[in-house]
């Protein structure tokens, strides 16, 4: 029966077509523009924010904001009235934070989310179902990302293995193996990483270029055809969360370090483009956990440095807005496909929905 409702899911993703407008209505290329301004548009109390929100992911149209929870729980928010939408998961004791969630790129109606417990849950938005599970054995999840196309989705976590996996089936299709730390002779620069991973997205252009990052201070650019190396490998970033997005050819990341935690790198090269200096205090140090582009010039970084999350033009170097948590860490951020709208969220929950203009 679960398999029958995730074979009508994924046949209304294809019927779908384009459905990447942002929450106003605007072209892609109008939001692309440059803003001068990110203001706060809802404070959205949640039913489990007292376990805190590790993950959140707009739906490809910009309409509905999931949110994953500390026990488990998974909510929906209506973007544009800024309340609860649906409760997928309720969460239970025995549950772990629910790390990553990714929308089939095709639709609206299908999510996939991963958690601290290695378990990974299909749900149908409109009928409100888990349609399938699987687990990953011994495993902690911490990124979960699909492809362009939406027929594979990826995993990473603490065992340092990355796995693709046929988002029809759910079978795995390709293992990126991890080396092993106690032979030298596996590690090279372009084996797989030799500490967790924290971070794995795919180009939102380009089919099968994927990038990951973690702990061992690197974030390596991977080709899902060719799994046996990575295509390259950038040195440096110490990823915590998920810190790493593509724009072009650019990568933003965000390090949970003190100083120069936000930096842009260029994806052909492996080079550092340049260091986007994030507001801290000495005192406070920047320690960013996530980092999204929001345009072509436009980025969003927050983390635990300063319990909140900043809009920056890296061009001009102008903060164009801050969310500001009640001194809690900033886990997680998203921005709607278009780049119009921004979410931040973290520890006690406390989500903020804002708005780019």
């Amino acid at each position: 029966m679960s398999r029958r409702r995730l074979e009508e899911a994924i046949l209304r993703s294809k019927e779908l077509g384009s459905c990447g407008e942002s929450l106003d209505g605007g072209s892609e290329e109008e939001s692309a523009g440059t803003y001068s301004d990110l203001f706060v548009r809802h404070h959205v109390p949640l039913a489990k924010d007292s376990h805190g929100i590790y993950s959140l992911r707009f739906c490809p149209n910009g309409k509905l904001l999931a949110a994953g929870f500390g026990n488990g729980a998974i909510q929906t928010v209506n973007v544009g009235g800024g309340g609860a939408d649906v409760t997928l998961y309720s969460g239970h004791r025995t549950r772990q934070a629910v790390t990553a969630l990714s929308y089939h790129p095709g639709s609206q109606n299908l999510l996939v989310a991963a958690g601290a417990d290695g378990i990974i849950s299909v749900y149908d938005i409109q009928s409100q179902l888990n349609v399938f599970s699987l687990t990953e054995q011994g495993n902690e999840i911490n990124a979960l990302d699909f492809s362009l196309d939406g027929s594979v989705f990826g995993t990473a976590g603490r065992d340092r293995n990355i796995r693709l996996y046929d988002s029809h089936t759910h079978q795995i299709l390709q293992t990126v193996e991890a080396p092993d730390s106690l032979n030298d002779d596996d590690v090279s620069l372009t084996s797989g990483h030799t500490r967790r991973i924290f971070a794995l997205r795919f180009h939102p252009e380009e089919h099968h270029v994927f990038v990951t990052g973690g702990w061992d201070n690197s974030v390596k650019v991977w080709d899902k055809r060719i799994t046996k190396e990575a295509r390259s490998v950038i040195h440096g970033p110490h990823i915590c969360g998920p810190g790493i997005d593509i724009k072009g050819d650019m990568v933003v990341t965000g390090s949970w370090v003190a100083r120069n935690a936000l930096q842009l790198w260029d994806l052909r090269s492996s080079g550092l483009l340049q260091d986007v200096p994030f507001p801290a205090s000495s005192l406070q140090g920047e320690f960013l956990y996530a980092a999204r582009f929001a345009s072509d010039t436009i980025v969003l970084a927050g983390g635990s440095g300063t319990s909140s999350a900043c809009a920056i033009n890296f061009r001009t170097k102008e903060v164009l807005g801050e969310v500001c948590l009640p001194n809690k860490a900033v886990h997680t951020v998203d921005v709607s496909p278009g780049g119009h709208t921004a979410a931040v969220a973290g520890a006690g929950g406390n989500l903020h929905v804002a708005e780019f203009c």
